[in-house]
């Protein structure tokens, strides 16, 4: 990362507020920079990014180092002083920007510490044990880390943002695990997978006898399940509207009614929603509430996607390797040339896709040590295919003519890992934890691959 040379008359401050900037969304912040920014409305977030857009544009046009600005966020208020550095690595397209801000205009000047001193003082925090699911020590993934653990000792609601694959749920598990709600409930729910007309018995229960075909007892519904923990609203974006609206009322008014009854029903609950896709261009195009969302992100964690996290593909590939082999009571490990394979491929389904991979290879070899010949075929290089044996290669990608090699590839690694656990596991509970997936995920998938 390019180093800037900082003014000389740059003094530390306390009240300064710290954040880095990459492609227009934050990977750091300290708490005085969040105290500045997560309260602010989302149009004035807006205001603020397309500032820094700006900015990023005048310092690579005008090769300085930094900028200096007067920013008023809101208006009446007072202004803040801010200063911007562009920390674009050599070569790379991605854009890295400090953002430095002295909310209470207390002097011209600025600490400091460099970027790669904030990254490292990052990466060296201690994580609580919970977090030992979420390995890697890339330092813009450890700061995110150790947002989260800050957003754990809060109430406050949380979205958490990322591709498929890249932890997404494990992270929100992890939060509640870390909160001081760990002894109660956490509760998921698959926006994507509950009907409209579903939405609110699933959500708020109903009485005895409220409609035909009612279980006879009624039903508390998922926000009673969760109180005093967690609710989890995975793939939030792919809610419908109605069930964005029901839910915005429910979070704006505090209590909410069971099918069948008057009574207004009160409620303690954390929210932690996640999504894969893009929120704002969902609200341009109207497919997503404005409403909700600030309802939703008071704190904002955005997780990398595992080609940004490079050094940690051997990391996560060796600690599933591990796993694996004290559940089969084996000893097993990669050869060298195997890792650099693993280093050099771009994990579309991220990390995710490389427990499969890995949980596959483990599968397949005969002996203790894991080559390149026990790779799917979508990770060999195309002179290495022709030898692999044509009845599996068909047996592989039989349904190729419709889907892409990849996504093939994928379903036949998880098919054959979900067969593995459920040979070895004593029951379907079991498999699940084995898996390390949602028990709804897992009969989806069951049913995917036709093993129910």
């Amino acid at each position: 990362m390019k180093n800037p040379h900082f003014p000389a008359n740059f003094i530390g401050s306390a009240s300064d507020a710290i954040a880095i900037f990459k492609n227009g969304s934050i990977v750091y912040a300290n708490s005085a920079f969040d105290k500045l920014y997560n309260p602010l409305k989302y149009v004035v977030k807006e205001k603020f990014n397309r500032v820094l857009r700006d900015l990023n544009l005048d310092l690579q046009h005008s090769g300085k180092e930094f900028i200096q600005k007067h920013l008023s966020l809101i208006p009446n208020a007072k202004e803040i002083d801010i200063l911007v550095y562009l920390l674009n690595r050599s070569g790379s397209d991605e854009n890295h920007l400090l953002v430095l801000a002295d909310p209470a205009n207390t002097r011209p000047g600025f600490p400091f510490s460099t970027p790669d001193q904030i990254l490292k003082k990052a990466a060296k925090n201690k994580l609580p044990t919970a977090f030992s699911e979420l390995v890697g020590e890339d330092p813009h993934f450890k700061a995110v880390l150790l947002k989260a653990q800050k957003a754990a000792q809060s109430d406050y609601p949380v979205l958490i943002e990322g591709e498929s694959g890249t932890g997404k749920e494990i992270l929100a598990r992890t939060i509640h695990r870390t909160s001081r709600r760990s002894r109660k409930k956490f509760v998921d729910i698959n926006c994507a997978a509950i009907p409209d007309q579903l939405i609110d018995s699933e959500l708020f229960g109903y009485e005895k006898g409220a409609f035909t075909g009612a279980t006879p007892g009624g039903r508390h519904g998922l926000f009673v399940e969760a109180h005093q923990g967690t609710l989890f609203f995975d793939e939030i974006s792919d809610a419908s509207l109605q069930t964005q609206a029901k839910l915005l009322r429910v979070l704006n008014e505090g209590y909410f009614k069971r099918i069948g009854s008057t009574k207004n029903i009160e409620v303690d609950v954390r929210i932690i929603s996640a999504t894969n896709k893009n929120l704002k261009q969902l609200i341009k195009e109207r497919h997503f509430r404005e409403d909700l969302i600030y309802r939703l992100n008071t704190i904002s964690i955005q997780l990398p996607p595992l080609r940004e996290r490079q050094m940690d593909i051997p990391l996560l590939a060796n600690f599933f390797l591990m796993r694996h082999s004290k559940k089969q009571h084996r000893k097993l490990q990669f050869s060298a040339n195997c890792l650099d394979v693993l280093n050099s491929y771009h994990w579309p389904g991220n990390v995710r896709e490389l427990k499969g991979v890995v949980d596959y290879m483990a599968t397949m070899t005969a002996g203790p040590m894991i080559t390149e010949k026990y790779f799917p075929d979508f990770l060999l290089p195309a002179e290495n295919r022709s030898h692999k044996n044509s009845e599996n290669r068909h047996d592989h990608f039989i349904a190729g003519q419709d889907f892409g090699l990849l996504s093939i590839a994928v379903q036949h690694t998880e098919k054959e890992v979900i067969k593995d656990v459920l040979q070895q596991a004593k029951n379907r509970s079991e498999a699940i934890k084995i898996l390390g997936i949602s028990r709804r995920t897992f009969y989806a998938k069951l049913k995917q691959y036709h093993l129910d």
